[in-house]
């Protein structure tokens, strides 16, 4: 019976409890160069892009090779270029976005039906308050299993 207690709180969890709160976030016209390297040195795979307190897109660390992977960028001067653009040209725009009280389950169900590895977490009055991540829910079950041993 405990483990049924146990199941029913953690479906009833809301994604506030798991996102990354203030989550690192770059600008309609700072560069390709400049999100790969962030992306880079904090290890992290997607970036919101927001225009003072507008979610704007997303820019993935996917979008971001795909965007590199041209045969032409391997000139070095192309390459430049390239890493010169700005992330409005490259990013997804109108990404899916999620409210701090929404239930976690519904997170995980778009990050799956979507195939997508992170959601922006809004705030009507706040803006970007967040980001949920498959890093964020995996590390939130292994919690959840370390409890039960």
């Amino acid at each position: 019976m405990e483990g049924d207690q146990t199941m029913a709180r953690n479906r009833a969890m809301k994604v506030v409890e798991v996102m990354t709160r203030n989550p690192l976030s770059m600008t309609p016209s700072e560069t390709v160069g400049q999100a790969d390297e962030l992306m880079a040195e904090n290890r992290i795979r997607q970036l919101p892009v927001v225009d003072g307190s507008t979610l704007v897109g997303i820019i993935t660390d996917r979008d971001i090779r795909s965007f590199l992977d041209g045969g032409s960028l391997l000139v070095p001067d192309a390459r430049a270029r390239a890493l010169a653009t700005e992330i409005k040209e490259v990013m997804s725009t109108d990404p899916l976005t999620l409210s701090p009280d929404d239930d976690l389950q519904e997170a995980l169900e778009l990050l799956i039906e979507e195939k997508i590895g992170g959601i922006p977490v809004m705030d009507q009055a706040e803006g970007l308050v967040g980001i949920v991540t498959y890093v964020d829910v995996l590390r939130c079950f292994l919690d959840f299993l370390r409890e039960e041993a």
